[in-house]
Order: C-alpha cells, then structure tokens, then sequence
C-alpha cells in the first residue's frame, strides 16, 4: 500500500514536456483510469502529445500552473471534481472525462464477471441513469453515495470479507477498493477516456484559431499611429499599443492591470464605462497636444465587458484630410502643359521660358504680365508643372469672370447656412483645394478691393476662414496670378491695394506679343494648322494652309495674340473643307480684320478631287444646267465638262 502511494506522487513526463506544433494535452489520472488512459496513447501518437500526470488534481494544480505559465501544455483532460476543480483555477481548456449511461453497462458488465453483489461508489447522483437502466440490469446494484474521501474508505472497509462484493466507481475508488481487498472496476469505459481526448483536442483547435485570430489583431493594433487602449468593467487596462503609451509616458507591460483613470486621467473611460454610450470625436489637450478621442463600450453577447479609447493628433487628421482634399481634386485640378510645350525660338519667348524655369524653383509668388492671349495660363501651368508642387493640384481662376459674392464664395468657401441656398454641409474653396499646390488667378486686376483684403490675409498668414465660418484652415498654397492691365496705375489709382501688389510681384514675368516673336508665328500657326486639319476631311496640308493665310497678313500687328492666330488658322482650315480656294476673295470675307491685304498671289490650287466635287455641286445647283455651272463657277463650259467626267 505504502508502495503504491509513493508511485502516485512521483512526477512525470509531462512536466517536462517539449514544445511541437502538434497540441500538448495533459492528462491528470490516478492508477487505474492512467492505465486505461495509457492504453490509448498510441492511438493518439500522430493527433497530440499527450503527457500523464498520476496524480490528484489537487497535487497536480501547482504543477500544472507553472506549465501553463512556461506556455508548454494547451488543454488538460481529467476526470469528475478533478475536472472542475482544474477548470476554475488554469487558464485553458479543461475537457472532463463524462460518465454515460454506456459506461455504466460496460462496468457492470466487467463486474458481473467478477462477483454477484455489485456495488456502485459514486460523489454524483446516478439514479436517473440507473432508472432508465434498471430493465436491462440482470444482477442486483447498489448504489452508494459518499461525500468525502474519509467516508468512501469506511465504507469500503465495512465491505471487507464479504464474498462476491464488487465495486464499481472512479479511479480513486478502485484505489480505495483494491487496496483493502476488494475486487474493482473502473467506471470510465475507453470510450469515454477517448471522447474526452476527442474534445479536449477540439477545444484545443478552436482556441488556436481564436489565438491566431489575437495574434492578427494585436499585429494590427500594434502597428497602428493612432493610439488605442482596452479597458475591463473595472476600469482596469487589459491592452494598450506602443502609440498611446509613448503618448502617456509609461511602458505597455507596466501599464497593464493598472486603472486607466489613473494614468491619463484627460482620457478616462469611466462614463462610457457607466453610461454604455459612445462618445465621438471630443477634443482633449494632453501634453501640449490637440488629440481628437473616440470612446466606445466593449459588448459581448449583448453586455457590455469594457471600454476601448482611439485617439489621433489633430495634425494628424489635418494631414489625413489635406491628402484626401488633394487626392479627389487631382484628377479635376492638373495642369497639362510644360514649359517645353511652349513652342517658338525668337529671343523673347526664349528669355521668357528660361525665366520662368529658374521661378518653377522658387516658392515665391509670380506675376506675369502680358496682353490678352500671350498664354499667361499656359506659362502658369509649366511653372507648377516645373515646380516642387507638381504633384499638387493646380486650380485656375479667372477673377474677371464672376461678380464679388460668387466669386468670394468660390474662392473662400464657406459653410452650411451661409446664404440662402449653399450646399448642405458647406463647400471648400478654390484655394482650400489648391493645398499643396497652385492657386493660378488670372486677371487679377479685376478683383474687387474687398477680397484683396481678404486673399492679403491668406498669403500672410496661410490660412483661410470660409464665409459665416470661425475656425482658419491652415494651407500651404503657392500664388501665381496674371493681369494684362497695368497693376502700377490701379494700385495709383486706389483700385488695387498696393501691399497686395508685392505681395503678387516678388516674381514677375512678361510675355512678348506675337507680333514681336517673328518666325514663331508661322511655327505656332503650323502648329495650330496640324490639329485643325486632323478634326477636317481637308486635304490641304498645313504648311500649305499656313502660306496662304500669312500671305495676307505679312504686316498685321495680332492684337488678339496666338488665341486670335487659332481663330484664324480654324476659319482657314474650314474654308479648306469646303473645298473653298483659299485667295484674296475668300480671306477677305473669312478675315475682314486682315486691313493690309496687298498685291494677290496665285490662289492655292485645290486638288483635282475637290474640284471635281465643286463641279458637280454646282450643276446640280442649277438644276443640270451646264452653262449656268460654269457661269457660277467663273469656268468655260469645257473646264466644266473635265472636271465632271474625272468625278
């Protein structure tokens, strides 16, 4: 008996079990249910490592708990109050090993082969088992319950010497039994041992998962700016990211377990934790910095378990928001020419184009000054496009194109309620949406005296307060703006505000006249000639095209500039569609504005093709008749017939 004792209490395997992927189940079982256990471990040898502890749950817990804390078993098998008394003090799953109704065929049926007088030792009620078992039963069985162990043995001593007594019962009391002589049978069938393997590796499973599930989560959390921290019922913190205690001042392991409230008292959760309601977007001061919160209570199963804290620096949603603002805009707001699209070799637009590559470098704002159609705008998108801000949006205005309320509200913006029908929400304005790149104000001169004081105070202070709106909005904006009137005489005139003007000027950049640019015309106009012609079914090539308009226009000053030069050059092109001779006749009526018509070259031939086109239109005009075509037409009757017959 000593003996058996002793091997009871001797340590084994399992506390010194290796760490594998495959689950790590300890069993806790006395003699007889580890041997039963025993028998099914190579059963098991390729599903988990099982580790057997011959020992009472109450001697195993301590060990078992410095198992759990080396992280070297995931789930426990044991048997009865064994079972619940490991299931209330370990943090893991604890699989019971469950008595059946089939258990109890199977002991009795082991004890009928053993002696006639059966009796069965249990803590627990078995009487309804037994009441559905009781037709099937051929031999008579008592049942015995006991409370403590000290009864369970002075029972089983009462039973000494009687003849044919058998016990059934658990592990414990097969102990009991065989020790003072009595014939025992296990209660716990292998079918019951090995459901409970079953379950505790199913336990096991699902716990990996919830784990992997933990692990993704905390990897997320971890990684993430903001900073967030988790709260229990009592206010406790259970989790924490390196964000928000660096934030705090105090290391993740030493803030967990520690109340909340103390810590950060700005940031406490105890009303949401008392209230259950989430509260939003509340703005707190902690350390010098402007923090933007989100409280919001923890539910599980419909109760609330907890709290949980988000937090972000408002420069960092001001950040967040100017991307956004510059990211939805981008595709609206882009300039398309570069510097380089700026086509002509005279000297002057030479100079201009090297100047405003060597402003494209500069933060400063530019001026450029020119007569209307010089491409101020075009210059104004290669300087962006050249600049550090050329993935920036670059958002144009024309100021002489809206009255002052209309254009203060698309140039400012302005919130909700600002004037009778302004859009819900509010709207950002032109120079909101140019945030990190170019605001580009095209005839500046004719914004009105108000709103140079309030565009003054945007260069000055690089914020921008929206109409019926208090709170500035910081932005990061470069101006470039262009007139075509002469800023010196409105600023002595009183009708320019002279601070705003440098403010404008720190750059400025001229742009020549096209009639001072020499051969550029006739490149510009080839240029301008080649597009035309793409869009018209002319055959007419452009360099031809070109030769005959600036035929009539050698001395003409282009007081509109390249955009009246692409005015012409379309008339032209369209003549040349309609098969149309492009002569001295027909520029006159397309072109009135060419004064300085001179002596008239030959006309330019149209091709064959076209004639003959020209021919048949204009005898089917006259209704077939021949000599009214060639009237019309200024052609003799037999040019008339030749062009007919090559149609």
């Amino acid at each position: 008996m000593q003996r058996t004792r002793d091997r009871a209490l001797i340590p084994t395997k399992p506390y010194a079990m290796p760490r594998t992927p495959l689950p790590q189940i300890a069993v806790v079982a006395t003699r007889a249910l580890a041997e039963r256990i025993r028998a099914l471990l190579p059963r098991y040898a390729d599903q988990c490592a099982i580790g057997l502890i011959e020992k009472t749950a109450e001697q195993a817990l301590e060990g078992l708990q410095a198992m759990v804390k080396r992280g070297e078993i995931d789930a426990v098998v044991a048997a009865g109050r064994g079972a619940a008394l490991l299931r209330d003090n370990l943090p893991l799953p604890v699989a019971g090993i469950a008595v059946s109704g089939y258990d109890i065929l199977h002991a009795l049926a082991d004890a009928q082969a053993l002696g006639s007088r059966v009796t069965l030792l249990s803590r627990t009620e078995l009487s309804d088992t037994f009441a559905h078992l009781a037709p099937l039963l051929k031999v008579e069985v008592r049942h015995q319950l006991y409370q403590g162990d000290h009864e369970a043995q002075a029972f089983l001593s009462g039973l000494t010497g009687q003849t044919g007594t058998v016990v059934i019962g658990s592990s414990q009391v097969v102990q009991w039994a065989r020790d003072a002589g009595l014939a025992a049978v296990l209660l716990y069938s292998p079918e019951a041992v090995s459901h409970a393997l079953d379950g505790a590796l199913e336990l096991v499973r699902i716990a990996r998962l919830e784990e992997a599930k933990r692990e993704r989560l905390d990897v997320l959390v971890e990684s993430l700016s903001e900073g967030v921290v988790a709260v229990g019922r009592d206010g406790r913190v259970e989790s924490i990211n390196p964000a928000l205690a660096r934030l705090i001042g105090v290391a993740q392991s030493w803030a967990q377990g520690r109340r909340w409230a103390e810590l950060a008292p700005a940031l406490s959760l105890d009303i949401v934790l008392k209230s259950g309601e989430a509260r939003r977007d509340e703005v707190v001061v902690v350390g010098g910095r402007t923090l933007v919160t989100q409280q919001l209570p923890l539910l599980e199963g419909g109760e609330q378990v907890g709290a949980v804290l988000t937090l972000q620096e408002s420069a960092a949603i001001e950040r967040a928001d100017r991307k956004l603002r510059a990211a939805s805009q981008r595709s609206q707001f882009r300039a398309r020419y570069r510097l380089e699209d700026v086509l002509g070799v005279s000297p002057a637009i030479s100079t201009a184009r090297q100047l405003a590559l060597r402003y494209a470098g500069s933060e400063a704002s530019v001026l450029i000054l020119g007569e209307s159609g010089t491409g101020k705008e075009l210059f104004a998108q290669g300087i962006h496009l050249a600049s550090r801000r050329a993935d920036g949006p670059f958002v144009a205005l024309n100021c002489a194109a809206f009255p002052e309320q209309l254009l203060e509200s698309e140039l400012f913006g302005y919130e909700e309620g600002a004037f009778t029908g302004s859009r819900r929400g509010g709207k950002p304005g032109l120079i909101e949406l140019a945030d990190r790149g170019t605001l580009f104000l095209d005839e500046i001169g004719d914004m009105p005296l108000p709103l140079q004081t309030r565009l003054l105070r945007v260069l000055q202070e690089r914020e921008v307060i929206r109409l019926a709106g208090s709170e500035p909005i910081p932005v990061d904006v470069r101006i470039v703006a262009a007139t075509h009137a002469a800023l010196r005489q409105g600023v002595a005139a009183r009708t320019f505000r002279m601070d705003l003007y440098y403010r404008l000027a720190i750059l400025t950049l001229e742009l020549p006249r096209l009639a001072d640019r020499g051969d550029d015309i006739r490149l510009i106009a080839e240029s301008l000639a080649t597009d035309a012609l793409r869009r018209m079914p002319a055959s007419l090539t452009p360099a031809a095209l070109v030769a005959a308009l600036l035929a009539y226009s050698r001395h003409y000053h282009w007081p509109g500039n390249v955009r009246e030069l692409q005015n012409l050059v379309e008339r032209c092109a369209t003549l040349a569609a309609s098969g149309t001779p492009l002569d001295r006749n027909a520029l006159a009526t397309m072109a009135p504005e060419l004064s300085d018509i001179g002596d008239q070259p030959a006309a330019i031939p149209l091709p064959a093709a076209s004639r003959s086109a020209e021919a048949a239109a204009a005898l089917a005009a006259c209704g077939g008749d021949r000599q009214a075509a060639a009237r019309q037409l200024g052609i003799s009757r037999t040019t008339l017939w030749r062009l007919l017959k090559a149609d």
